[in-house]
Formats: C-alpha cells, structure tokens, sequence
C-alpha cells in the first residue's frame, strides 16, 4: 500500500528534527513542544534579571523525570525515563523503565542520543555525578545493593577522562552504611526494598574527598509512609569517598523525623558555597511528601542543624483556598476538609552558579497526588525555580515555568556557562495516567541570568 503523502509543514518538521534542530511550538501544542516553558515571577528580587532562551526537545517516547549533567567543559548529559522496558543487563538492580540519554556540545542547542553499549542499560545518574579537579568524571548510580553483608551495600561507579567520549566501569564499590535496612523507601517499594538510593548530588571538597547523599532507612526507621504497606519514612545521610569513589563510608545523617512528611527525609541535593559569609557550608533541600526542608552544616558535614521547612516566597502548600473550589463545592452539606487538597514540592536540585548565586529547580503538585494522576489544571501546579543571594539563608527570587500542564515536577538545572543556566523538564506525565494525547518529551531551555554588582 503507498503511504499516505505527507504535507509540506509535515515533512519541514521531519526534516528539521531528523538534522537535530528542533522546530519552534507552541504552548498548547500536543507535539513534542507542548508545555512550553514561560517565566512568571512570584517573588521579585531586583537584583536578578532572567532572560529565556528558546526550547528544545532533548528527548521523546517518554523522557520522563529528566536529570542533568554538566561538566567542566560545558558538555550537558541528561537522563530520562522512556516508554520502554529495561534491558535487564547488569547483575545488579535496573530502574523499571528504560533510562534513555542525551548529550549536548554546544550548549543544549541540539541533543543527540547517548549510550556507552547498545541494548545495555546505562549508568543511572539519579546518584548523582562529578567532574574532578583532575579532569575525572565520576557518576554514581542511583541503586546501592543491600543484603549481601550487614551495614553495607554494594554501588555502582562509571568514569570518563574524556569529557564523556568514552566511559569506563562500572565498577561495583563497597558503601559502609551502618546498621542500614532494606525497609522501602519509595512508592515502588514492593520491588526496589532492598535497595538504598543514592540521588542527585557528588561534590569534590577542596581536599579531594567526594562527598554523596543517600536516603534508606536504618535500624529504629519503621515509621509506615502510608501510600503503601511496604512504604517506610525515610532518612537521608552523607557519605564520602577518600579513594576517588573506590569506596565509600557514612559520615552522619542529614535529617530524620518519623513525624515529619509523608515520606520522611528523601530526594536530597548538596551543594558546597564557596562564595560570601557563608564559605565551605553544605547546603541541603530534601523532599518529604510535603514542604521541602533544608539543613546546612558548618564542620565538613559531621553536623547539621534541626532541619526545616524552606520558606519559599509566594508559594504555601496548605492555601487550599486558593485552588481547591475548582475540584470540590466546600459550600456543598457534608463537606469536610481533606488533607487530599494539600500540595507538596517534590525533587529539588540544586546548583551554585560561578557568582555565587545559588538555584533551586522544585517541582510543585497542587493537589499533591490529584495534579499527578488526575488533573494539574490549578496554576500553581508546576516546576518553579529559587533563587538566593545569601548563600541559601533565604530564597529572594522565586519564578514559576510551567503551570497548569502535565508534568512530573522533576527538572534538573546547571549552569553551562557564565551567567547561563541551563534547565530540563518533562511536558507530560507518564503514558498510561495520561489524558492528553501529547508527544512525551523532555524539553530544555537556557536561561540567563545577570547579577547586578
């Protein structure tokens, strides 16, 4: 049978994306361009001027849940979840999904697709990854193996001294995490319980001792989440590597509170300030299932100060006013209010740029599990970017990007070069919750940001 012919506007789109540019969209398109990004200030801080740079798809046949990567040479690495299945090739746990990959050398104007074997499931960087004053590049992945010895887990470490144009590994390490349990952590727990997670963050300190963040549960953590029955309140903890990522020891736990979110303390980001009176801190923002609480330590992470919620500048997750008449009539006999009205922020990232500004990158969930699975129509649902000029004291510039549109709240930022931020996000949520018929993507953007002196 001949193919049905092709429109010219169709076969210039073809065109274009098979050559690597992606072609202009708009807001409500359900292509890959849906869910364009547009900067809506919530908190205005005179100081800072944000200009945004044109999108693009970075990703489809899924690009759920994106993580970014950026090393010393600018060279962008993104990480997705896709619409397919996993090739189950390693000895060791694999996330459920695919996790697809993307590289960008210019800056993330063009993406082109990335894997070190084909049919072979890549290192997932949920855990995290660092470019070494030395030029090494060390990615973790996010799954450390428990079970096999007590107070240990096994991990998974890749290298590349190459700006990523070949990768070495993996090589499977050994974690010290005393008295650690295979209690699940997360809403996939019938399946990944026996297993700690590393997520989002390695930083090298001025010594060259690598520090990560883990969340798990350790012995006396048997506080129910309460989404599942095998679901358990979380801690997150700070481990370190003194060999260049060949092993790697607990330092202290950052935060743990059985009454405390619906999740505990998960999902954390680190970063180091090297800029203003707040030099060598670590800065910690942690998801709980409700507010984002932060936590900073001042002794190399050997201590933290009483966790707390993030004071974010125009958003509350518990002003339900705000948007609740528009998917229940309180006015209505019987009403009684519910907790299921409730937002929470979920997955914060973290960057410091080379001024010393630091940025935030939070997904928001207005209503917290509605907005995921049913319906994201309020606008205060949607990803938001922080901004602080005060070493993370306070967070003085707050934008919202996406609003009201299907989206995982994940998003990933770095800066790629001076005074440009780079940031990924997903425009859908996954296939089979998803009502809209969309093309799933991630998209990036740049975004430049200029401090006033």
């Amino acid at each position: 049978m001949k193919p049905p012919a092709r429109s010219f506007a169709a076969m210039a789109v073809f065109f274009l994306l098979s050559v690597g540019i992606t072609p202009a969209g708009r807001a409500d398109d359900h292509g890959p361009m849906a869910n364009l990004p547009k900067l809506v200030t919530l908190a205005e801080d005179g100081r800072l001027q944000l200009s945004l740079g044109e999108p693009v798809v970075v990703m489809t046949d899924g690009g759920y849940q994106p993580y970014l990567f950026c090393t010393a040479q600018g060279t962008l690495f993104c990480q997705a979840q896709l619409d397919e299945k996993p090739f189950h090739s390693k000895p060791k746990r694999v996330y459920h999904m695919r996790i697809g990959s993307a590289i960008s050398r210019d800056q993330g104007r063009t993406w082109q697709p990335w894997t070190r074997d084909k049919n072979h499931d890549d290192v997932f960087i949920e855990g995290g990854g660092v470019a070494c004053a030395d030029g090494t590049i060390i990615l973790l992945d996010t799954f450390v193996m428990l079970g096999k010895q007590a107070d240990h887990g096994i991990g998974e470490v890749w290298r590349s001294r190459d700006d990523l144009r070949t990768l070495e590994g993996p090589s499977y390490v050994d974690f010290y995490l005393p008295t650690v349990e295979q209690l699940g952590t997360d809403d996939r727990s019938d399946i990944m319980r026996d297993y700690a997670r590393l997520h989002r963050s390695v930083i090298e300190m001025p010594n060259g001792e690598l520090l990560a963040l883990v969340y798990s549960t350790f012995a006396g953590d048997n506080a129910p989440a309460g989404y599942l029955a095998t679901m358990f309140k979380s801690r997150n903890v700070l481990v370190r590597s003194r060999d260049r990522g060949a092993s790697w020891q607990y330092v202290s736990t950052i935060a743990v509170d059985s009454a405390v979110g619906t999740e505990g303390f998960d999902e954390g980001a680190l970063v180091r300030v090297s800029q203003g009176r707040h030099v060598g801190r670590l800065l910690v923002v942690m998801r709980t299932g409700r507010e984002m609480y932060g936590t900073h330590s001042d002794d190399n992470g050997k201590t933290w100060v009483h966790p707390r919620p993030v004071s974010v500048p125009g958003v509350d997750i518990y002003d339900t006013a705000k948007w609740e008449r528009r998917f229940v009539d309180p006015d209505k006999p019987g009403y009684v209010p519910t907790e299921a009205m409730y937002g929470n922020m979920v997955d914060p990232d973290l960057t410091e740029m080379r001024d010393g500004t630091i940025v935030c990158a939070v997904g928001i969930r207005i209503p917290a599990r509605l907005s995921i699975f049913q319906d994201w129509r309020a606008l205060e649902n949607g990803n938001y970017l922080l901004f602080s000029l005060d070493g993370g004291d306070t967070w003085s510039k707050v934008v919202r990007y996406t609003s009201g549109a299907p989206t995982t709240h994940y998003a990933g930022v770095r800066e790629v070069a001076p005074g440009v931020l780079y940031v990924v996000y997903d425009n859908s949520i996954w296939k089979e919750h998803n009502h809209v018929d969309i093309v799933h993507a991630t998209l990036g953007f740049s975004l430049a940001v200029r401090r006033a002196p």
